[in-house]
């Protein structure tokens, strides 16, 4: 690992193992082209806050999934005068995200906000599974946590009754993101020591180092006395799935008459809620849509 200390990894994942301790990790950095997640939204800077950290969080939980598929990692906010209403994160087995938040009317997001003030009280989070081939999974746990981290932290341990560990760094401003990973492997026995110990190490992690160093320079400053399997770096990317056949979609399945009224209004558009591209319909295309429906 140590020839490739100075690598560029900005944009990228990479998994590790201590096969020793039983212990598996990942480890990622996100700067500005992952940051188009938020360009298309006027989100107050505590709600980019949280929507970076939920995608830094879904991105550690994507690498991990086995089978092709997705994963959402949402929060339904809870009560409370400066709650979202949710903000999710939606992640392909390559590792293309998007996602979105939702805001109450009336609430105050402006101010230096808490997690707990943001998801608000009785707020959950909701991590689902939507396997190609297979049934969708969902497990769900109450965010009563001072961070995002400690909520993801009981997740595992009381859905999927594994011990790991997370430590998130996120500057919205900045555009700059960083995180790591660590958990048992199940199959193993008598590794919750070796994951105290390593998850100490990787405490030690600062916001500056995670951000502006490679993640392999990271992993050495951290694990120097540990043996360690890195493996290759994977892309992540934003990455939107809207397109103007889904649309069509949509409005194709609207009631006839509701499509009628459209036509009436000389077309209409729609405007994707996570990426924020407007798809226009003319009088023409609604048109042929109800012909087409009426096949």
């Amino acid at each position: 690992m140590t020839e490739a200390l100075n690598q560029n990894t900005q944009n990228k994942i990479i998994r590790f193992l201590f096969e020793k301790h039983g212990v598996r990790g990942e480890i990622l950095q996100m700067d500005t082209p992952c940051f188009k997640l938020l360009e298309h939204h006027d989100y107050p800077l505590s709600v980019k806050q949280l929507l970076i950290e939920l995608a830094c969080s879904a991105i550690l939980i994507g690498s991990t999934l086995k089978a092709n598929g997705q994963i959402m990692v949402q929060i339904l906010g809870g009560k409370g005068n400066h709650a979202v209403k949710y903000a999710l994160i939606n992640i392909d087995k390559d590792l293309s995200f998007y996602g979105s938040a939702a805001l109450i009317e009336g609430n105050d997001y402006e101010s230096n906000l808490s997690f707990k003030d943001i998801c608000g009280e009785n707020a959950v989070l909701v991590i689902s599974v939507f396997p190609e081939d297979g049934n969708k999974w969902q497990g769900i746990v109450s965010l009563d946590t001072e961070s995002l981290a400690k909520a993801l932290e009981g997740y595992f341990k009381e859905s999927e009754q594994l011990d790991t560990t997370f430590f998130i760094y996120a500057n919205a401003a900045e555009h700059k993101a960083g995180a790591i990973m660590l958990q048992i492997i199940p199959e193993i026995k008598d590794n919750h020591l070796s994951l105290e110990h390593l998850s100490t190490l990787a405490s030690t992690m600062t916001y500056e180092e995670i951000t502006s160093l490679s993640l392999y320079q990271n992993l050495h400053n951290l694990f120097v006395e540990e043996e360690v399997k890195v493996f290759d770096p994977k892309e992540i990317q934003f990455k939107c799935v809207c397109s103007r056949e889904r649309c069509e979609r949509a409005l194709k399945g609207l009631p006839r008459a509701e499509l009628e009224e459209l036509i009436s209004e000389n077309g209409t558009s729609m405007t994707c809620q996570h990426c924020g591209k407007i798809y226009s319909f003319t009088k023409e295309d609604l048109e042929k849509m109800i012909l087409t429906v009426s096949q």
